[in-house]
């Protein structure tokens, strides 16, 4: 679908770094990732940007930053502002700052968690009371597809057929192995650049 490239025009997820072919202009969205504490959302962010994983279980506070670049299969270039927010209740109260003309949201769960998967709900009633429906891409995100299947809690047919009920795009995941890390936010960007042509 393209090379997914980060801020400073290097592969971000492959093992020999190519630079970003066009160097032109580009399109930027914001894009927020929400979920549970500890579903993987900074693993996953971090395995597309900088092709990295750690088994620690990193606590984002607020949210952190970043802005990788992807070229699309049209030669197109988009910059994803990608704010990974943070799980903790505690801090849920400081969200709504970072959904503010956000173009997508990845929702992520663990498919190990039952409970992490019964939480979509909340958050995508969170998102829909500061970003009308029509105006955002939802996608929704199962991590941990590399856990062995007797560990597994969530059946990819259940997640699927959620996410049609909700219009939202749907993929597995693993940050760990990095199975369709990069189709995740390449699928995200061409869908993006096709509901919010500039």
């Amino acid at each position: 679908m393209g090379n997914a490239c980060s801020e400073n025009g290097q592969s971000g997820n492959t093992k020999g770094k190519k630079p970003l072919a066009n160097k032109g202009t580009f399109v930027d969205y914001k894009v927020v990732i929400l979920g549970d504490s500890a579903v993987g959302k900074t693993s996953v962010a971090l395995r597309f940007v900088d092709n990295k994983f750690s088994d620690a279980h990193i606590v984002t506070l607020g949210a952190t930053f970043q802005q990788p670049k992807i070229q699309l299969k049209s030669g197109q270039t988009v910059k994803l502002n990608l704010w990974d927010t943070t799980g903790e209740e505690k801090f849920r109260s400081m969200l709504p700052m970072y959904y503010k003309s956000a173009k997508g949201a990845i929702l992520i769960y663990d498919i190990g968690s039952k409970k992490s998967f019964e939480s979509v709900g909340y958050w995508i009633e969170e998102l829909s009371e500061h970003v009308k429906a029509e105006n955002v891409v939802l996608f929704l995100v199962g991590n941990k597809k590399d856990l062995p299947a007797e560990d597994r809690q969530i059946q990819t047919e259940t997640a699927a057929e959620l996410a049609k009920e909700h219009n939202m795009l749907f993929l597995e995941v693993s940050a760990k192995t990095g199975e369709n890390i990069n189709e995740l936010f390449l699928t995200l960007a061409e869908e993006l650049a096709k509901r919010f042509k500039q």
